[in-house]
């Protein structure tokens, strides 16, 4: 019931949507803002909250709410032109005085006041903002900054559209080639866009051939990457290792590779298996004014490159990759990622022994581990910056639902065992502290303070190397330069080779960025929507967790330093590992069949798995003769569900079964049913004993 209440919600809220062979109209429905007094360095100012909404605007301009629209297009067609039409206007009255937009600047920088620059023109003047035309896996998706509210700073009125249609024009156009057509496909398509209806005109197929995992290592570490592939195998997650000395040592060749493997494999995920001298990185430039002031400029390694497909990054031939005119046709390059990348920083085959033991044992650990349960935050002092002070202030809206800075996401339940290290006025916390906790065992710890390539969280690269933990953690970190991997070994390097420590980070190539006195900053605009990603989306992948907190904010890439956080938040860990935040399956009941047969004849088996919270599950079949089915699914937990195969030659085979939740959380593997095949061969004398048993009632 509580399922079919939140569907229910959802459709509540959904827009409106019509759609004929050229044209597309979708309707979004707004509910009335909400008005709240701030005060910023002794200056009291309004601010305009919407739901689902986000602060837009430029450095110094009236701070509102922007609404996410993420338009699927059908199959072939492409944009032409874009209308939209205002509904009822209302007014919330007159005399408001409107927080600026503030400059987004570099952790522990100078701060810098929010000061206005205000024209008498209405602000933002227009309905609506482009943001391009993205695509995921072949589906063509426009994403657009919808502007209901309306500000007028010579009279200080506030005004919104209760109601506001965009129209698209469309036009034909070649369907995209990596559109490979399978159902998996479609169904993380629903989840991103406001209008799933317009799937029904793109077509579905299966291949043939479908691995989830791509590893690319090299020669030297290929024995170390092996037994990861064995034991994903054996875990149900078919996996290929490939050897970059057979691909090329280029970015570009390399994303080809890919490309092709994702096109023929079915992959979803992709661990480059090796620091940048052995697995490449593509280095995007990237530029930002701070909302048009004080410009920052420069080249970062972004694995995001092997992620996302589409087009070109350098439409222009220059020495500048990633510009915002730099994918197909001058337009934005593609930020929407068909697969999820991750990296193992490893130079030594000890190094590599390193990542893959803790990457296992982390992925056996059990859910009613109690460590598991425990979660550090860890905040720093920042400077004078009055709200924005403290890194404290930010993480807690890390926990619970959070509706701050104009837009909601849901936090670690408070069911966990959080540890606070955070910095006051009164005392700070030390390295000390931060050594007990990882030392002790804790699950996950997010962090916001003053970094580098050799500092973390407090931390040297020898303490790490001195950890002590044999429970590995998750580290996620807004500090600047702990994830450049292009320099010596950064922090995120020594956390994830290091025989303990973590088994998996999120880190920064370069600067994070912060707003001086509001906690909206950009680099924590991707912190929520990651915890978000996890604990209110369920999505337990850590690759998946940290594109999804991009993709969440993509209609806000164009402000702020967006787009540089969006490129340097690298992934050093094995994307396709599971968060154990999700009770998995219980293991299969042992498979129900025929425990005898014949050569090349359909035999069934049956098996069910509880859930305990109800999910749906998948199964995939171990059939004993090398040949293991697709996951195969969805059903209803407990429902008994069957399953048949064919064996070719003459034996006794093991048959078992293993299931996945709908969130990706796998059970153990059944036991095991036995079915014996014994030769038949097809002959006249063979046939009239068998007539001759069947006239005696002996078959």
């Amino acid at each position: 019931m509580n399922k079919i209440a939140i569907i229910l919600a959802i459709l509540i809220f959904l827009p409106s949507i019509s759609f004929a062979k050229d044209k597309m109209e979708i309707k979004y429905s707004f509910s009335q803002p909400v008005l709240k007094k701030i005060m910023c360095n002794d200056i009291l100012y309004d601010e305009v909250y919407l739901e689902k909404s986000s602060t837009y605007g430029n450095f110094g301009e009236p701070a509102l709410p922007a609404y996410p629209s993420y338009i699927l297009l059908p199959q072939g067609k492409y944009v032409k032109k874009i209308n939209a039409f205002a509904g009822e206007k209302i007014s919330l009255g007159k005399g408001y005085s409107l927080m600026p937009v503030e400059k987004s600047i570099p952790l522990g920088s100078e701060k810098i006041f929010p000061f206005k620059n205000f024209s008498l023109n209405v602000y933002p003047g227009k309905i609506f903002t482009e943001i391009g035309t993205y695509s995921f896996r072949g589906y063509n998706i426009l994403v657009l900054a919808i502007h209901p509210v309306q500000y007028i700073p010579s009279s200080g009125e506030i005004f919104y559209y209760k109601d506001i249609t965009i129209e698209v024009e469309l036009c034909e156009g070649k369907v995209n080639p990596l559109f490979r057509g399978v159902e998996k496909d479609k169904k993380e398509v629903v989840k991103k866009v406001d209008n799933p209806e317009v799937l029904n005109t793109y077509k579905t197929d299966d291949l043939s051939q479908s691995y989830e995992l791509l590893i690319i290592t090299n020669k030297k570490l290929e024995s170390n990457f092996n037994e990861l592939k064995e034991y994903k195998e054996s875990r149900g997650i078919k996996t290929v290792v490939e050897k970059i000395e057979d691909i090329g040592y280029d970015a570009d060749k390399l994303r080809d590779y890919i490309k092709n493997a994702y096109i023929k494999y079915g992959i979803e995920y992709v661990l480059l298996g090796g620091d940048i001298d052995i697995i490449p990185a593509k280095m995007l430039w990237v530029y930002g004014l701070d909302e048009n002031v004080d410009p920052y400029e420069t080249f970062m390694p972004s694995d995001l490159y092997y992620a996302c497909l589409d087009g070109t990054f350098n439409y222009d031939n220059d020495d500048k990759w990633g510009e915002p005119t730099d994918g197909e046709n001058g337009k934005d390059v593609d930020l929407i990622a068909e697969l999820y990348v991750g990296r193992a920083c490893v130079n030594s085959l000890q190094e590599a022994k390193n990542f893959v033991e803790k990457t296992i044992e982390y992925d056996k650990t059990k859910i009613d581990d109690n460590y598991l349960n425990e979660i550090c935050l860890a905040g720093e002092y920042l400077g004078d910056y009055g709200i924005a002070s403290y890194g404290g202030n930010y993480l807690e809206q890390l926990i619970g639902e959070c509706n701050d800075d104009g837009y909601s996401t849901k936090g670690i339940p408070l069911s966990y065992n959080i540890t606070k290290l955070y910095d006051d006025e009164d005392d700070y916390w030390n390295k000390e502290d931060l050594l007990n906790v990882i030392n002790r065992g804790t699950h996950m710890i997010h962090h916001l303070g003053h970094s580098s390539t050799n500092y973390n969280m407090r931390l040297m690269p020898e303490d790490v190397e001195g950890l002590e933990n044999n429970k590995y953690c998750l580290i996620y970190s807004q500090g600047c330069y702990a994830g450049a991997f292009d320099y010596d070994d950064c922090m995120a390097e020594y956390f994830t080779k290091s025989e303990n420590g973590a088994f998996a980070c999120i880190m920064n190539a370069r600067y994070g960025f912060f707003w001086s006195y509001r906690t909206d900053g950009d680099s924590q605009r991707y912190h929520r929507e990651f915890v978000d990603a996890i604990f209110g989306e369920k999505i337990f992948s850590i690759g998946r967790a940290n594109q999804d907190s991009k993709e969440d904010n993509l209609y806000l890439i164009n402000r702020s330093m967006m787009r540089w956080c969006y490129y340097q938040l690298n992934l050093f860990g094995d994307p396709s590992i599971n968060l154990h935040v999700n009770s998995p399956p219980e293991k299969p009941q042992k498979p129900a069949g025929s425990n005898k047969g014949r050569i090349k004849n359909e035999y069934s088996f049956s098996t069910f798995a509880i859930d305990a919270e109800g999910d749906a599950i998948y199964y995939k079949w171990d059939w004993g003769d090398g040949n293991m089915s697709d996951w195969i699914g969805p059903f209803i937990a407990n429902e008994t569900v069957n399953a048949t195969h064919s064996w070719e030659k003459r034996g006794v085979y093991s048959v078992k079964v293993i299931a996945k939740d709908e969130y990706g959380g796998i059970s153990e593997w059944s036991e095991s049913a036995s079915i014996s095949i014994p030769i038949f061969r097809e002959n006249i004398f063979l046939k009239i004993l068998e007539a001759i048993f069947k006239l005696m009632n002996l078959l």
